[in-house]
């Protein structure tokens, strides 16, 4: 690994042109303050903050059990589809800002299903904002259901049942996440083989606190096509060889395991090696605003700190194409327009 580096201006450029796609990434997690101050003052929630430079100072958490209860204080401001539509919206124009033509966007479920929440309408509230936001700047977003596992796995089968409800409205994939030491995969058997029966895409958090047996559990048991973080993954070789037979994808999030103590430093974080190792990896921001990170941040680090060199970083995009859950049409002709656009830069 390389120490950390400025970096060239023709690779700053190449990183800010580059076609990008971000597959692991939380509507909640990129709210911007002043938005989360807004809605909150609209829904006559108490903040721990009366003014946008207040509620800022809340992403400023010390440790991993701040970051969830920020988390939650952020969720329980949410309450209508009109509030899902702003959130997208805004989040849809980030990305188009950092050349993201395609993501894919976790929304945590039980957060709004726990309290009375229609889930029909947080889904195609999102899906109106991601849309409009299409309309203006061309990049398309999909969504997906993140259901925290510590809630259990009876209370699952209610939200998978609405998750189903809602693919017609462009809900493609369903994931857990949440508390990984004490719930793990395996507990969730039956209703991840019930919403692959159903047509939804298999993702889960794995390997981010927890070591290679919560991947071994979210790749054999779950059949997840892609691994939310998955870095303990570089802990076990036989894992290693596994999920290149399989094909399975690491989304990882460089940025976020360091603020969640999931790596001690960044010089420890195993994202050169997992790449060396010939895993197929993509780069994401997971919750960018509490994170203090973009798309093109991630990018940037993968270059300064880990030696990535505009090849490295084309494979990287294209990885992100070949992964998204996305018809096999779409996705061969994303992947020829990345080609194309690649090779050109």
């Amino acid at each position: 690994m390389s120490t950390q580096q400025p970096l060239a201006p023709s690779l700053e450029a190449f990183i800010a042109a580059m076609p990008k796609v971000e597959l692991h990434l939380h509507l909640e997690g990129a709210v911007q303050p002043a938005t989360l101050l807004r809605i909150a003052e609209r829904n006559r929630v108490e903040l721990p903050a009366r003014d946008v430079a207040g509620v800022a100072q809340l992403f400023n958490y010390r440790h991993f059990h701040e970051f969830l209860t920020v988390f939650m204080v952020l969720a329980r401001s949410l309450m209508r589809g009109e509030d899902f539509e702003l959130l997208a919206y805004e989040l849809g124009h980030q990305l188009a800002d950092q050349n993201v033509r395609y993501a894919e966007v976790m929304v945590s479920a039980f957060q709004y299903f726990n309290r009375g929440i229609d889930l029909g309408e947080v889904v195609q509230g999102a899906m109106a904002g991601f849309a409009r936001a299409e309309r203006e700047r061309g990049t398309r977003v999909r969504l997906a259901f993140d259901y925290g596992r510590q809630f259990g796995a009876e209370t699952a089968w209610k939200v998978l049942e609405l998750a189903i409800q809602n693919m017609r409205y462009g809900l493609v994939a369903w994931s857990i996440g949440g508390d990984e030491l004490n719930y793990p995969p395996e507990l969730f058997a039956e209703v991840f083989a019930a919403a692959r029966r159903a047509g939804l895409h298999l993702m889960a958090h794995a390997g981010e606190v927890v070591g290679p047996a919560s991947v071994w559990g979210a790749v054999d048991v779950l059949r997840c096509e892609r691994i939310g973080h998955g870095i303990r993954s570089i802990d076990d070789p036989a894992l290693l060889a596994h999920l290149r037979a399989l094909g399975v994808v690491l989304d990882v999030s460089p940025s976020s395991n360091l603020y969640t103590g999931a790596v001690p430093d960044m010089a420890s974080h195993p994202l050169r090696r997992l790449f060396d190792a010939g895993v197929t990896i993509t780069l994401n921001t997971d919750d960018p605003t509490f994170f203090k990170t973009t798309l093109n941040d991630e990018y940037r680090l993968a270059a300064r700190v880990f030696g990535f060199g505009a090849d490295d970083l084309a494979q990287l995009a294209l990885n992100g194409v070949r992964a998204a859950f996305l018809p096999a049409d779409e996705r061969a002709a994303l992947e020829r327009q990345f080609a194309d656009e690649l090779a050109r830069l």
